[in-house]
């Protein structure tokens, strides 16, 4: 795919997660806390370079492959480890540009690396998408190490039994046996590789979903069911997550249809984790939250997902607790650091649309995200979730809402979510986020043209009574609730 997540699907020994986005381990180990939205941080303090990225346990240790996308363009592929899935160390740089491949760096690059362990060989293997700077070669690439964290060696690179392969994710079987999955054919249809014995070359494939240009393909085995979340191709904007199911991995796939809301929570899915417990058996979602707000400090999110017989649950959740030993999760209750609303009342608003639905500013105080505050709707709603953030030309025009939180606090950060609903209309991006203590002189002391989806935004302490955030949305805004820490 063209800079959209690559999926690190792998099952049984083969199945990470860099859980990190500001997390804390709890009760000796029991239980990890993963909060979503930040920057994932390495042992030595620097970010995190590691995107698509693929992961793979050996003994008690994970090792997460990624691009390393900190100068945007022709990444290495970074090697991270971890005991926790929390605190990482860098390993290396396992594939390197003008040292792996002379090409490499120059007239091939790297996208969507995933790692796998081959039992017959004894070796580990990388297969990733392995592409010109145009997009024009179509290929894949496939490296080699006996040792998990060694310099890796090129193996082979062109397209597989003769077919053009872009975005792509690796899945291996229970009984063992690999696939290599990507979009084909001018990302027309997805591509299913059943790989050699040693997970060097493809050996045959079925073509799935045809004419549905669908990427981004994460698979799961629940039982005897398959289940692929896939996204449509949109560069590196989101879309609708789709999920689709079937006995077989080759054929008798349902038709698609979406979960979660229609940009996926702001993601692309990357992969499917299963985590088997004493207790049960938890899988999480992980995708990438591309551009936010540039290439290098795209985010990986995760959170818990849940199959029935035809269906997702998939619901975004930012902040929740996981036991790996036993499979246990529950969302992690409301720290006690929010500031409370019980005092609070909405001073002043732009506007807000009550004529088609209760869409009133105090909705965005109230504590209840199902609620909605909405500034005035146009006469006309754009079509599609394009139309709405990019394409539209309307005037600007300041959005605003002013709360008096009834005292001076000391704050440091605030929490903007979206809503809840099955829509992203009225996303907030661009905003500034203002504070006063006597509600006339108004300081900033946050903003920016992307504010990130869901997720804490800090700044330095200072003392304020009231805030206001304000949006120049062309489309007005939408918001469900606004904390203040």
């Amino acid at each position: 795919m063209k800079k959209i997540l690559t999926i690190a699907l792998i099952t049984a020994t083969a199945f990470g997660q860099q859980l990190q986005a500001q997390t804390a381990t709890h009760d000796a180990g029991q239980f990890t806390t993963i909060t979503n939205g930040n920057l994932w941080i390495d042992s030595e303090g620097n970010d995190v370079q590691a995107h698509g990225a693929g992961f793979l346990k050996v003994g008690d240790t994970w090792y997460m492959i990624g691009e390393d996308r900190s100068s945007s363009w022709n990444p290495d592929v970074n090697m991270y480890s971890s005991k926790d899935l929390v605190n990482w160390k860098f390993e290396r740089k396992i594939i390197e540009n003008h040292v792996t491949h002379p090409d490499l760096g120059t007239k091939r690059m790297i996208e969507r690396p995933k790692l796998m362990y081959c039992a017959k060989t004894k070796q580990y293997v990388v297969w990733c998408h392995w592409e010109s700077s145009n997009y024009g070669a179509s290929e894949a690439g496939v490296f080699y190490s006996n040792t998990v964290n060694g310099a890796y060696t090129y193996h082979w690179g062109g397209r597989p039994l003769g077919v053009k392969s872009r975005d792509c994710n690796i899945f291996i079987d229970d009984d063992g046996t690999a696939y290599f999955i990507s979009t084909i054919e001018e990302n027309q249809h997805l591509g299913l590789f059943r790989l050699s014995d040693d997970y060097l070359s493809a050996v045959e494939y079925t073509e799935l979903f045809k004419w549905k240009s669908r990427e981004a393909p994460a698979i799961v085995r629940v039982g005897d069911t398959y289940y692929m979340l896939s996204s449509a191709c949109t560069g590196w904007d989101p879309n609708p997550c789709m999920l689709s199911y079937s006995k077989s991995l080759t054929e008798g796939w349902s038709e698609l249809k979406q979960v979660g809301n229609p940009i996926a929570y702001d993601t692309q899915a990357a992969s499917i984790l299963t985590i088997k417990g004493t207790k049960q058996t938890t899988h999480l979602y992980v995708g990438d939250r591309w551009q936010d707000p540039r290439l290098p400090e795209s985010k990986t999110i995760i959170f818990p997902i849940s199959f029935t017989a035809d269906s997702c649950v998939f619901d975004y959740t930012r902040q929740f607790d996981i036991n790996y030993t036993t499979g246990e999760w529950h969302p992690t209750p409301t720290a006690d650091r929010y500031i409370s609303k019980k005092h609070w009342r909405v001073l002043d608003y732009s506007s807000a649309e009550t004529t088609r639905g209760n869409y009133a500013a105090t909705n965005a105080i109230d504590g209840d995200p199902t609620t909605l505050w909405h500034t005035q709707l146009p006469k006309e709603q754009p079509r599609g979730q394009r139309a709405n953030r990019w394409d539209w030309q309307a005037p600007k025009v300041q959005h605003r809402i002013m709360v008096d939180m009834g005292r001076v606090h000391t704050l440091s950060g605030f929490l903007c979510t979206p809503r809840t609903d099955n829509s992203a209309f009225g996303l907030v991006r661009s905003y500034t986020f203002y504070v006063s203590e006597n509600g006339k002189d108004w300081i900033p002391v946050s903003r920016g043209s992307w504010m990130p989806y869901w997720t804490e935004v800090d700044f330095a302490p200072c003392q304020a009574r009231y805030f206001m955030l304000t949006s120049t949305e062309r489309w007005g805004v939408s918001v469900a609730e606004i904390d203040v820490y």
